[in-house]
C-alpha cells in the first residue's frame, strides 16, 4: 500500500509535470505561429518597399541590373529575391540555381506570381513545402511591369524552434524538480503529522496510552490531533480503572475464603481461585482452558454443571470430601448468561467443615454435660431418697451415705467450677494478676500439695531445675496449669512409677515439662486429648474424680499467658507435656 506522502508527491508530479508539458506546448506552437505571421509581415512590407523603390524602366534597359539589384537585396534581407516581368520570366535571381533566367525561367504559372499579375496592387502570400513565398506587383502609372517575390526557408525557422524546444524542455526539467522538491515538502508537511497520528493510533491500540499527537499542522490537522490525545486520554483513564477494577476482583476472588470455579459457554474452565485448589487438591494452572469434563472423576461436579448449563436453575448441595483432607462443602451452582455465545456456569463452595465440628462439638458438650452432672446428682438423690426411707436409723450406714453424699456434692462443686472457669477463659474475661516470682519456689509449692499423693502410690518424684530464675506469671493460675498436669501424671501412672519435672531457662524462651512413666495415650487419641470431656481412659478418670476439663482449661490457661503446649506420648512407656513461654527479664535484671 502507497503512503500518503508518495501519493501526494505523484499526483503534484503529474499535475505540475502535465500543466507544465501543456503550458510549453502550447507556448511553442503560439511562438512559431507567431514568428511565421512576423517573419510573413516583414516580407510583404519588404516586398512592397523593394517594388516602390525599384527604378523598373531604367533596369529594362540594362537586364543585367536586376541580377545585381536582387542580390543586392538579398543581403539586406536574408531572403531570397526573385524579381520577374509582366510575362514571368525571371529577370533577377538572387544567387540560388533552383529558377533559371530567361525564357525557361517562366513562373507565370505559379500561383502567387499570375494572381499578382492578374491583381493588381495586392500582395500575395503563399506557403508551400516549408518555404514562405511573398509577391508584389510593381506598378506604375496603373500598369504591372512585374513582380517582386521574396522567398524564405522555414529551416531556419525550424532549427530556432528546436532550440526553443530544448529551452522548454531544460525548462520543464528544472520545473520538475523545483515541483518534486516543493511537492515533497508539502507532502511531508502533510503527511508528517498525519503519519504521526496513525503511530499513536497504532501504539494506542498497543495499549501505549501514554503517547501524544503534538499540536502541528494546519488548523484541520490539529483540531484531528488534539481529538485523538483526548481518546487517548479518555482511553487510558478508562483502562487504569478497568486494571483497577480487575486488580481488585483478583485480590477479593485470592483472598476469598470459599472455592469459586467459573465455566463460560462453551464449557472451559476461565476461573479458579486459590481455596478451590486447597479444597479439591487441584491446581488452577492444570485447569485454566480445559473441560468441565475432565472435573468428571471429581465428585461429581460435572453432571451439576451440565444440569445448570442445559436448564438454567440454580443448584445447592452438599458435598463430604475425603481427599486431600476431610471437608463438608456447600456447593451453589449458578447458571452465566453470555451475550451471544450462550449460558456459563458459576460455582462456589464454602467449607462447613468447622461449622459442622463445632455443631458436634456443642451437642458432644451438652451431652457430656448432661452425662457429668447426671452421675452425681443421681447419686445424691438415690442415697438421700435411701436415708429417707429408713436407712438414717442405722448410724454406720448413715454416715456412710453421707459421705458419699458429699463427695458427689464437691465433684458435682468442682465440676461446675471447672465449667465456670473455662468459660471465663474462653469468653477472654479472665483477669491475670501476673508477678514476677522465683520459678523453683512455685513449682516446690504446688508439689508440696501433691506430696501425700505421690506418697500414697509409692511414685518418685524426679525434680530438675539447673537453675532458678524469675518469670512474669499470675501465680494462681499457674499453680493451677501444674496441678493439672501433675495430677494427671499421678492418676494415669501405676503405683512404683516415676514423675519428672524439670524447667530450664534459654535466651528468648523459658520450658517447664512433666513427664511420666504411666500407660500412654494412643496417638488416635493425641489430637483430641485438649478437648472438653475427652478422656482416654473414661472409667479410670472417672474413678479419680477427674472431670474431663482438665487439660483443656491447661491448654487456654498456657495461651493466656502467651506459651506453647505439647504433647508426646507412647502406650505403656509414658506422656510428656512440654509448655513453653516467652522469655522476659525482670525491672532489677534490666537495670
Amino acid at each position: 500500500m502507497r503512503s500518503l506522502r508518495s501519493k501526494i508527491i505523484s499526483m503534484c508530479w503529474l499535475l505540475i509535470g502535465c500543466s507544465v508539458v501543456g503550458t510549453g506546448i502550447y507556448v511553442a506552437i503560439l511562438l512559431k505561429s507567431s514568428y511565421i505571421d512576423s517573419l510573413t509581415n516583414r516580407l510583404v512590407k519588404e516586398a512592397q518597399l523593394i517594388a516602390k523603390l525599384i527604378p523598373w524602366e531604367e533596369y529594362e534597359k540594362n537586364l543585367n541590373q536586376f541580377q545585381v539589384q536582387s542580390e543586392l537585396y538579398k543581403k539586406s534581407l536574408d531572403a531570397r529575391v526573385t524579381l520577374i516581368d509582366a510575362q514571368g520570366r525571371v529577370v533577377g535571381e538572387s544567387g540560388d540555381d533552383e529558377v533559371p533566367k530567361g525564357k525557361k525561367g517562366n513562373l507565370q504559372k505559379v500561383s502567387e506570381v499570375s494572381d499578382a499579375l492578374k491583381k493588381k496592387g495586392k500582395t500575395l502570400v503563399e506557403r508551400r513545402d516549408d518555404d514562405i513565398y511573398v509577391a508584389q506587383p510593381i506598378i506604375r502609372d496603373g500598369q504591372v511591369l512585374g513582380v517582386v517575390r521574396l522567398a524564405i526557408d522555414l529551416d531556419d525557422v525550424n532549427q530556432s524552434m528546436k532550440e526553443v524546444w530544448i529551452s522548454l524542455i531544460g525548462g520543464l526539467a528544472i520545473s520538475l524538480v523545483l515541483a518534486g522538491f516543493a511537492s515533497s515538502r508539502i507532502a511531508k508537511s502533510v503527511s508528517r503529522p498525519l503519519e504521526e497520528m496513525t503511530q499513536v493510533a497504532v501504539d494506542i491500540a498497543k495499549k501505549g496510552w501514554h503517547h501524544r499527537v503534538r499540536p502541528e499542522g494546519s488548523a484541520e490537522v490539529v483540531r484531528l490531533g488534539q481529538a485523538i490525545n483526548r481518546m487517548a486520554y479518555s482511553l487510558q483513564r478508562q483502562m487504569e480503572k478497568v486494571r483497577k477494577n480487575k486488580r481488585r476482583l483478583l485480590s477479593v476472588i485470592e483472598s476469598m475464603e470459599s472455592g469459586l470455579l467459573m465455566i463460560d459457554a462453551e464449557g472451559k474452565i476461565n476461573l479458579a481461585n486459590r481455596a478451590f485448589e486447597i479444597m479439591f487438591g487441584l491446581p488452577a494452572a492444570d485447569l485454566i482452558g480445559s473441560s468441565y469434563k475432565d472435573l468428571s472423576s471429581t465428585y461429581d461436579l460435572s453432571s451439576f454443571i451440565s444440569e445448570v448449563a442445559e436448564k438454567g436453575i440454580k443448584l445447592r448441595r452438599q458435598l463430604h470430601l475425603y481427599y486431600p483432607e476431610e471437608r463438608i462443602l456447600e456447593a451453589s451452582f449458578t447458571p452465566m448468561w453470555m451475550e451471544t455465545s450462550g449460558c456459563g456456569v458459576v460455582a462456589v463452595f464454602h467449607d462447613l467443615t468447622a461449622i459442622r465440628r463445632l455443631e458436634q462439638l456443642r451437642k458432644d458438650f451438652v451431652a457430656n454435660v448432661s452425662h457429668e452432672l447426671k452421675t452425681p446428682i443421681t447419686s445424691i438423690r438415690g442415697f438421700a431418697e435411701t436415708l429417707l426411707d429408713g436407712a438414717h436409723q442405722d448410724p454406720a450406714v448413715c454416715r456412710e451415705f453421707l459421705e458419699i453424699i458429699l463427695d458427689e456434692s464437691i465433684r458435682l462443686q468442682r465440676l461446675i467450677s471447672d465449667l465456670l472457669d473455662l468459660s471465663r477463659i474462653e469468653s477472654k474475661k479472665l483477669h491475670l494478676n501476673k508477678k514476677w516470682v522465683s520459678v523453683q519456689s512455685l513449682i516446690q509449692s504446688v508439689i508440696k500439695t501433691m506430696e501425700d499423693q505421690i506418697r500414697e502410690k509409692e511414685m518418685t518424684l524426679d525434680l530438675n531445675i539447673p537453675e532458678d530464675f524469675q518469670i512474669e506469671v499470675d501465680p494462681d493460675r499457674f499453680r493451677q496449669i501444674f496441678i493439672n498436669l501433675l495430677s494427671n501424671a499421678i492418676t494415669y501412672t501405676s503405683p512404683g512409677g516415676k514423675v519428672m519435672v524439670a524447667a530450664w531457662n534459654k535466651q528468648d524462651h523459658w520450658v517447664l515439662k512433666v513427664a511420666d512413666t504411666g500407660i500412654g495415650i494412643p496417638p488416635e487419641d493425641l489430637p483430641r486429648i485438649f478437648e472438653r470431656f475427652y478422656r482416654v481412659d473414661k472409667a479410670r478418670a472417672r474413678a479419680s474424680g477427674g472431670t474431663g476439663l482438665g487439660l483443656a482449661i491447661v491448654k487456654h490457661l498456657v495461651e493466656v499467658h502467651d506459651g506453647k503446649i505439647h504433647v508426646e506420648s507412647e502406650v505403656g512407656k509414658g506422656t510428656t507435656f512440654t509448655l513453653t513461654f516467652e522469655r522476659k527479664q525482670p525491672e532489677t535484671e534490666e537495670k
